[in-house]
């Protein structure tokens, strides 16, 4: 069969959230008999197995690809997913989360539509206690971006690389040789600026949120992003050094400082609340130390925590560097705490708001009642029913 889209998903020890992310596929606009689903099982060894072979027995579009061992990150699996797509297009989701049930559809009629190599739009943060906040944008009001090349406008190198809220061409990915790096982390960051350099024609829409991202952040179990130990910080760190090479193969260095500022900074939040000791810290901040090197330091307009911390960094001082950065997660986690602490009296909040609004419903449809018996009309049939009732009771006995 000529599938419309192929979407791949690598999966790992998620069978919580599984179904839901697939279910979403189901429920698309599109048709899913359209939508080629290719499931790549990175060595699961919970009930996530069993979740995919279901889904691939029940249904013929739904491939089951079992990796005989953990390749631990998720760029080998989206590789293998990328040979195996027969799809005109290709879509990437993570698998613990879930799309708009129209996410698949609007895709496939703006890029068919547009003849481009890549659309993307924005998405939704899903967090643990129920919030959904919409992902947020440098562009106003304006409802679409529409280039022939991304040096049109490069403020959309900005954007977050989030590779779950695109589509591709195919035939551009596969012609152009582009294939996510593996075993490191930013492997997204990696594909899509490589993506954007290439790409012929770009869409960007500004008004359209096509995909629900779930933040774990709980004790039980967080996302990757919310993950803070060394090796996770290493793989950033190689994953940025991946980028940067794409730029300067490219001959685009110059767009380096509007590419990494946000996730130097990221990174460095990351490395603030980290719970690592000196000599872990210090490893770290020479790796980095490398790359900011290896960039010649390019004119990044950091914010005013994070520039400081980013000198000292650069500059080698790694034990002032650390001293710093131990001040600032003093502040940043009280911050956090104080967040916590709105986000649980805004809950209260609301459930009391919830329930004031359910006692004011009742209390209207009381005084409505109590109107109706003050009209003569109201009152026979008052009356009426009340002699019926009786009636009733009376025939019963």
């Amino acid at each position: 069969m000529n599938y419309k889209i192929s979407i791949i998903i690598p999966i790992h020890n998620i069978e919580r959230y599984l179904t839901q992310t697939l279910e979403s596929l189901l429920n698309q606009t599109i048709g899913h008999e359209n939508l080629e689903i290719i499931m790549v099982n990175d060595c699961s060894d919970d009930g996530s197995k069993k979740i995919i072979n279901n889904y691939a027995d029940k249904y013929e579009n739904f491939i089951a690809i079992h990796l005989p061992e953990n390749s631990g990150l998720p760029g080998k699996p989206r590789n293998i997913g990328i040979e195996r797509a027969t799809g005109e297009y290709l879509m990437f989701m993570d698998h613990d989360d879930y799309y708009s049930n129209d996410a698949c559809d609007v895709f496939y009629k703006k890029i068919t539509e547009k003849s481009a190599d890549v659309v993307f739009s924005r998405f939704n943060n899903v967090f643990d206690d129920g919030r959904i906040q919409h992902s947020p944008t440098n562009f106003g009001k304006v409802n679409e971006i529409e280039l022939n090349n991304i040096d049109e406008n490069i403020e959309l190198l900005k954007i977050s690389p989030s590779i779950w809220t695109k589509i591709f061409k195919r035939s551009f990915i596969m012609d152009n040789n582009i294939r996510f790096p593996e075993g490191i982390l930013a492997e997204d960051l990696s594909f899509v600026v490589n993506s954007l350099l290439k790409a012929k024609r770009i869409i960007y829409m500004n008004n359209y949120f096509n995909y629900n991202y779930r933040i774990r952040n709980s004790k039980q179990e967080k996302s990757t992003i919310n993950i803070r130990d060394k090796k996770v910080l290493i793989a950033m760190i190689n994953g940025y050094h991946n980028t940067y090479n794409i730029l300067k193969e490219q001959k685009r260095e110059e767009y380096t400082p509007i590419i990494f500022k946000s996730h130097y900074q990221f990174w460095m939040y990351s490395f603030i609340l980290s719970d690592l000791n000196f000599s872990e810290k210090t490893d770290l901040l020479k790796n980095i130390a490398l790359l900011f090197e290896e960039q010649e330091t390019p004119i990044i307009e950091f914010d005013n925590e994070y520039y400081h911390l980013y000198n000292k960094i650069a500059n080698k001082e790694f034990e002032t560097a650390i001293l710093l950065s131990d001040v600032i997660a003093i502040f940043k986690k009280r911050e956090i705490k104080s967040y916590d602490k709105y986000l649980n009296l805004q809950k209260n909040y609301q459930e009391k708001h919830q329930s004031m609004k359910k006692l004011q419903k009742r209390l209207n449809i009381r005084k409505k009642q109590v109107a109706e018996l003050q009209t003569v009309s109201g009152w026979i049939n008052y009356k009426i029913k009340n002699i019926f009732n009786r009636l009733k009771q009376k025939i019963k006995s």
